[in-house]
């Protein structure tokens, strides 16, 4: 079980539909070695006015409790960590009760053992670290997530620690249950060596503290398909920042149980509210050490989705893809390449299918060159011994 042992995995993913239809399809062998955290995306006012809300008296309470009826029913893992990230710090429902509390609560419920994340950046919140204080009554896990407030302080001589310990004495928590989430968001304009000084500083400040494990996330894929690649109907690599820090930091702290973390094939910036009439067709396919992306145009021009079709047989004319039996993922895009069909209609997929089909590829891939990286380190050591 994940919860008894350091994960191979840390990813950040919305608990959303395209998300849960993506685990629901990943192998054994890849889940049991992830541990995600699934962040409860918002109840947009463009969601209120729908019928299905907007005739209730409690939308807020029946929104969060399908999120986590829909995450417990098609995520085939025991152990998740969950988030409030994109709600303000002191949300309820209608009744009053912090939305933090209702999430934990119903997927406890539902039989999930959930690990709720600690937001360095809302602490200060007084509603929110309240809740968070109820919770340690009686969970003894929980993941601390340190944005760029807790970098700026920890430049600041004994800010950061004070604020630390505040967290860790008043929750009472016993850190060797409880792991840290270095947490760099979207790092398209990072540098890497600004990353790998700050991950390196954070290890040192944290080394005495001895939490169970270390993780970094950060995502190099933009928000914006021209920053990845500029020309429609064309193909472009970009580096995952992210990967390459967590390595060269784990290189060089074999002995530090820092795992690897990001956040899929999303960009964390992109809001719940935003709607993308003119979304461009498009497949994001890891490859080791960074993402391939083919870009098509406008889904509302031209062949429309059926583009689809030529993008997946760009994809498996480039020498990047892995076989349709690697993942999920693998088998759809050779399936849309070849004009197959799915339930009795051709296959081309909706761009919320293609956030599965990404996302299958992309936790399979990871998965795996994350466990090939730390054998490959291992060997090293002991050839060094």
């Amino acid at each position: 079980m994940v919860n008894n042992m350091i994960p191979k995995y840390v990813p950040i993913l919305k608990a959303k539909k395209g998300e849960f239809d993506a685990f629901k399809s990943l192998s054994e062998v890849v889940r049991v070695n992830t541990l995600p955290i699934f962040e409860l995306p918002k109840l947009t006012e463009s969601k209120l006015k729908n019928r299905k809300y907007s005739e209730l008296d409690n939308p807020y309470e029946t929104f969060i409790n399908e999120c986590a009826s829909n995450l417990s029913a098609n995520v085939g893992v025991n152990s998740l960590g969950v988030d409030i990230h994109s709600w303000a710090p002191n949300s309820t429902i209608e009744n009053g009760e912090h939305i933090l509390s209702v999430f934990t609560s119903t997927l406890n419920t539902l039989g999930k053992n959930v690990i709720p994340v600690i937001g360095y950046d809302r602490w200060e919140d007084d509603e929110y670290s309240t809740v968070l204080k109820l919770l340690a009554r009686s969970t003894s896990s929980f993941i601390l997530r340190l944005d760029s407030y807790a970098f700026e302080d920890m430049v600041e001589d004994g800010l950061f620690e004070e604020n630390l310990e505040d967290i860790i004495d008043s929750m009472g928590l016993d850190t060797r249950q409880c792991s840290v989430l270095l947490d760099f968001g979207d790092v398209s304009t990072y540098s890497i060596i600004d990353m790998e000084s700050q991950v390196s500083e954070a290890i040192d400040i944290l080394k005495d503290y001895n939490f169970k494990y270390l993780s970094i996330a950060g995502c190099s894929i933009t928000s914006d398909i021209n920053g990845m690649v500029s020309a429609i109907n064309s193909t472009g690599v970009v580096i995952r920042k992210e990967y390459k820090v967590w390595k060269t930091v784990k290189s060089f702290n074999p002995s530090v149980n820092l795992v690897f973390g990001d956040y899929g094939i999303a960009n964390p910036n992109v809001g719940d509210d935003i709607i993308a009439p003119d979304a461009n067709g498009k497949i994001r396919y890891t490859i080791s050490d960074s993402y391939f992306v083919v870009r098509g145009y406008s889904r509302r021009q031209l062949e429309k989705g059926g583009q689809m079709h030529g993008l997946c047989l760009k994809l498996l004319r480039s020498g990047h893809f892995q076989g349709s039996s690697f993942s999920w993922g693998d088998f759809m895009i050779e399936t849309c390449a070849n004009y197959g069909e799915i339930n009795g209609k051709v296959f081309v997929g909706s761009t919320t299918n293609w956030v599965s089909i990404d996302t299958s590829h992309h936790i399979t891939f990871v998965t795996s060159e994350v466990r090939e990286f730390e054998y490959s380190l291992a060997q090293t050591s002991n050839l060094s011994i």
